[in-house]
């Protein structure tokens, strides 16, 4: 059975660096979760100036992106077209379905599974990430 990946929630970009700098000791590509209200709050443009920065500083590869829409059609839809990594969205099943179409077109991936680990008020993420991580690893020697 394979175990669901791990989508780290995060509000600053202090958390971000510091959830890919500790992901790149174990190898693996952090997925960073933006919760609806973040979105909400500073919009749309925060989310992608957000991943330009971590971008200039770690490359595209080291990381990927998760935000949760809510029910906003328009705002998934952009999400979408921007290549936003991951997309939730609640709704409808025929919205749901125009949508997932258009995500399928940019390759991304609507309403996926994760397990998420919200480190929004961890004062030692490193401390969090490790403990999760070695866990995994050491089940996959058994």
């Amino acid at each position: 059975m394979k175990k669901k990946p791990y989508a780290f929630t995060v509000n600053t970009l202090n958390q971000a660096e510091v959830i890919i700098l500790d992901a790149k000791t174990y190898k693996i590509k952090p997925i960073l979760h933006f919760k609806n209200y973040i979105l909400k709050g500073f919009g749309q443009d925060f989310i992608f100036t957000f991943q330009e920065v971590l971008k200039l500083k770690f490359g595209n590869t080291s990381f990927k992106i998760f935000v949760d829409c809510g029910f906003d059609i328009g705002l998934s839809i952009k999400m979408a077209t921007k290549k936003i990594d991951f997309i939730k969205l609640r709704g409808n099943l025929a919205i749901l379905k125009k949508v997932k179409n258009i995500a399928d077109k940019n390759r991304v991936l609507l309403n996926p599974s994760f397990n998420i680990v919200d480190c929004r008020n961890l004062k030692n993420i490193n401390l969090k990430i490790k403990k999760l991580y070695s866990r995994k690893i050491n089940e996959n020697r058994r």
